[in-house]
């Protein structure tokens, strides 16, 4: 919420109405990743993974936009090299950047 205590217009916020059923469906999913998982609470997952599992647990529908991008063909290409900083001006940094983030 923005400092003053208003929400801006057109805003919603989150209350604790809806709390519960969050906490009880990512307990329950959290509850079955764990039993094949080690560490569970340290593992990445896709956004649509997350929701098509929370989805399934609540019982509602997957939105199709969801289910395209699970049903897409994976990209296997391996990740790009993570940026390191090299000791040097922020020119020099911001090139090595650029050129380890680019399409």
């Amino acid at each position: 919420m923005p400092s003053g205590g208003h929400t801006p217009p057109g805003a919603t916020t989150i209350t604790t109405a809806i709390a519960a059923p969050v906490t009880a469906a990512l307990t329950a999913l959290y509850a079955e990743l764990a039993e094949e998982i080690p560490d569970v609470l340290t593992e990445s997952f896709t956004f649509a993974a997350l929701w098509a599992d929370l989805a399934r647990i609540a019982g509602e529908p997957l939105p199709g936009d969801v289910a395209a991008v699970l049903d897409a063909p994976l990209d296997l290409a391996p990740p790009t090299a993570p940026f390191v900083p090299q000791r040097g001006s922020y020119a020099a940094h911001a090139e090595q950047f650029a050129e380890a983030y680019a399409d």
